[in-house]
This record gives structure tokens, C-alpha cells and sequence, in this order.
């Protein structure tokens, strides 16, 4: 258990490292690793059901792909081609850096080689079987062993060049040339293509012919799915409220806490021989897509008093509720919440959407097994960020949050993991 929380608190710096591309470009405030695994993960997910391809699999790629930043940083393809002049450079980015296939094939033997070292340092903490697993989905990413790997890493780019469009003005398009020029080189499943120029037609005044080898329908299909994962890319900006109501400084966003649950799943569900891995990583990816119309909540926004000082008072303890208060407020919550991930994935293909709330509906009214377990997963990935902010803030206190834990956590695992959890904070 000490390696595992080892590795979760090294992993969680990926929620503070910024895409280096866009940073690049001057985007203010961009998304993390953290923030971009997330999504990349739930197009996966998307996808895969899509082509009939391994979910679990799937998944589990998009959440080890770029584990090895957490030591290397971010890097993009232009990594160490361009110049460290900042106007020199954005002229550089205007288009794709061609290189002959033997440049090509030396830089990617030592990328591969230095970020094989990267990871190793990392899931060097963890227990052999996990490690294994976690190096056998990056190589799938870096080499396309399987079909899922090449797929994940057409997934991969397209959530690159969507991150660029959404980020940027109209008018500096031209910035996100390199990334249609390397999907001229990469993508080469038919439907990728198609979604590829969906995109070029959301975006751009001019439009392209989309292969009739298609039908309408299939098109449309893939234009909705376009809309769902630009839904659910406001995630990647909306704080966590629990941390912005105790006034932490660029705390980390919903889509960061749902790409920290989704690893802890993976991590700690494998030990957990009765539970499905799948439903365990599907469950933690949606369990907060209600936030994309809702905002993010907590149980007690509707009793909080709207007076500051008395606010602030009420947040430095555990707030107590009565059975019926709380009866209240989770029916009301709930109610919200089911409509508005009823609207997000209105327009999905009825087999994902009609997955997407019955897992949702089962996380919230705990009823199943893999709910339970993710719901207290769920609460110590809270306390574990709280924690981190505690010891970065001397002002903040975790007092309430080991409060709910006790209360909410009776999973063997679980309790171990708190245990673990105070050894390591507090001596």
C-alpha cells in the first residue's frame, strides 16, 4: 500500500503540468495532462464501443500514455526542433517540421528509450503485476502492437489537435496546421478519417465533401459524438468547488479529480477479484458529467449561508446533516444532476448513451458492488488532494475531509489506504 500511494501522489503532478504545445502558442490557463488523459480516455471508451474494440484495454492505454511525463515533462513531436525564441518559434509552428524517415526513426528509438526509463522510475513503485500491466499498454501506444493501440494513438492525436481549435482564435488557426499534417501521415482508420473532417467542418468556413461511403446517418453519428466530447471538455476548466469555496489558488479542475478516481480504480480495483475492471473505470470516468450543465457541487451548496464570514465559518468543521436533510438534498441533487446528463447525452448513439446513465444512475445510488467501492475510492482521492493542499497551504485544514472518510470508508482496502495515507502525511 505505500508504493501504491507512492505512486498516486507522483502521478498527481500531472495535474499541474501544462500541455506544452499550447503553451507555446500563449494559450492562457491551459489544460494539464492530467485534464487531457481524461478526455482521451472517455473518447476511447467512445470509440472502442464504436468499433467493437477491447474497452478495458482501450482505457487503460489512455491512462498510462503519458505516465512517464509525470518525471519527463510534456513533450511535443517538436520537442527540441525549434528555436527557444519565442516569436522565431511560433513562426516554426505554422507547419509540420518534415524530417527524412532516418531522422525520424533515430529521434523516435531515443524518445522511446528515454521515456521507457521515465515510466520504469515511476511504476517502479508499484507491485509487479500492475507494472507489467502499465508497460505493456504504453508499449501497445508507442509501438501499435494491437488494433487498439493504433486506434488509441489516432484518438490521441485528434484529442491534441481539438484541444488546439478550442484554445485558440479563428484567426491563429494556422497554428494548428501541424496537426492536420501529422494526421495526413497517421490517421488511417476509415471512420477517424471521417471524424477528422467533421472537425474541419465545426471549425472552419470552408467545407469538405465527407465520404459517401458512409451514410447520413453514420455521419451524423460521428457529428454528435463531435458534440459530446466538446461538451465535456469544459471539465478540463471547471475548478473543483470544495477547493474554490476554501479559497485554493488554481485548484485542481473536475476533469483532473476524474483522471486521478479513474487511476486509483485501475490501481485498486485490480485487488478487488469480484468487481468488473471495465464497469470500475467506465463508472469513474462519468460520474461527474453531470458537471458540464450542473457546475461542480457538493452535498451542501444548497445550506451553505451566502454571508462570507459565516461561510467560511461553517466550512472549517464537518458539516452534519440530519437523515432527512440529507434524504433532501441527494433527491434534489439527483434530480438535477439526471437531467442534465440526460441533455449531455441526448444525442448519442442509444447502446453508450443508455450506458452512460445507467452507470452514472448506479454510482449515485451506490446499488451495485463496483459503486460502493468507487464511491469510497472516490472520497479518498478527495482526501488525498486535500492533503497535498494542506501541506502547500498552512491555512487549510483537512479536518472535515478525514471526517467523511471515516465515515464513508469501510472497504478493507480503503481503510488501508487512509491508514497510509497518515503515515505518510503526519510522521
Amino acid at each position: 500500500m505505500e508504493k501504491n500511494l507512492d505512486f498516486l501522489v507522483e502521478v498527481q503532478k500531472l495535474k499541474e503540468m501544462p500541455r506544452t504545445g499550447l503553451v507555446w502558442l500563449g494559450v492562457k490557463n491551459p489544460p494539464s495532462v492530467a485534464d487531457h488523459t481524461f478526455r482521451v480516455a472517455l473518447s476511447s471508451w467512445i470509440f472502442g464501443k464504436k468499433m467493437d474494440l477491447n474497452i478495458e484495454a482501450m482505457i487503460k492505454t489512455a491512462l498510462s500514455h503519458d505516465l512517464c511525463e509525470v518525471y519527463g515533462g510534456d513533450r511535443t513531436p517538436f520537442w527540441g526542433l525549434v528555436p527557444e525564441n519565442e516569436k522565431e518559434r511560433k513562426e516554426v509552428l505554422k507547419r509540420w517540421i518534415r524530417l527524412s524517415l532516418k531522422e525520424k526513426k533515430k529521434r523516435s528509438e531515443r524518445e522511446f528509450e528515454e521515456e521507457k526509463e521515465l515510466l520504469l522510475k515511476l511504476i517502479n513503485y508499484l507491485n509487479p503485476q500492475i507494472k507489467k500491466e502499465i508497460l505493456s499498454f504504453w508499449f501497445d501506444y508507442k509501438k501499435g502492437i494491437t488494433r487498439e493501440g493504433k486506434i488509441f494513438l489516432q484518438i490521441d492525436k485528434m484529442e491534441g489537435m481539438l484541444e488546439a481549435l478550442e484554445n485558440l482564435d479563428p484567426k491563429d488557426y494556422i497554428y494548428v496546421t501541424p496537426w492536420w499534417e501529422e494526421a495526413e501521415e497517421l490517421i488511417v482508420e476509415p471512420k477517424m478519417i471521417l471524424f477528422y473532417k467533421i472537425i474541419q467542418n465545426k471549425f472552419y468556413r470552408s467545407k469538405v465533401k465527407l465520404d459517401e461511403k458512409f451514410s447520413k446517418s453514420e455521419s451524423k453519428e460521428l457529428e454528435n459524438i463531435l458534440e459530446f466530447i466538446l461538451q465535456i471538455g469544459k471539465l478540463k476548466r471547471m475548478p473543483r468547488l470544495y477547493w474554490t469555496l476554501r479559497e485554493i489558488k488554481n485548484p485542481e479542475t473536475v476533469a483532473g479529480h476524474i483522471f486521478t478516481l479513474a487511476v486509483m480504480a485501475w490501481i485498486f480495483g485490480r485487488e478487488k477479484r469480484k468487481l468488473s475492471q471495465e464497469k470500475l473505470l467506465k463508472m469513474a470516468l462519468c460520474h461527474e458529467l453531470s458537471a458540464v450543465y450542473t457546475g461542480d457541487t457538493t452535498p451542501y451548496d444548497r445550506i451553505l449561508s451566502k454571508d462570507e464570514r459565516e461561510r467560511k465559518k461553517i466550512l472549517e468543521r464537518m458539516i452534519r446533516l440530519s437523515k432527512k436533510e440529507k434524504e433532501w438534498i441527494f433527491l434534489a441533487d439527483y434530480k438535477q444532476e439526471k437531467k442534465a446528463i440526460e441533455k449531455l447525452t441526448k444525442k448519442l448513439d442509444l447502446p453508450i448513451k443508455k450506458e452512460i446513465l445507467e452507470l452514472w444512475h448506479e454510482y449515485r445510488t451506490k446499488s451495485s458492488p463496483e459503486a460502493k467501492f468507487l464511491s469510497q475510492l472516490n472520497t479518498l482521492a478527495v482526501l488525498l488532494q486535500g492533503l497535498l493542499y494542506e501541506k502547500k497551504y498552512k491555512e487549510f485544514s483537512t479536518a472535515p475531509l478525514w471526517e467523511w472518510a471515516f465515515e464513508n470508508c469501510d472497504d478493507q482496502i480503503c481503510l488501508s489506504l487512509m491508514e497510509e495515507m497518515k503515515k505518510r502525511f503526519y510522521g
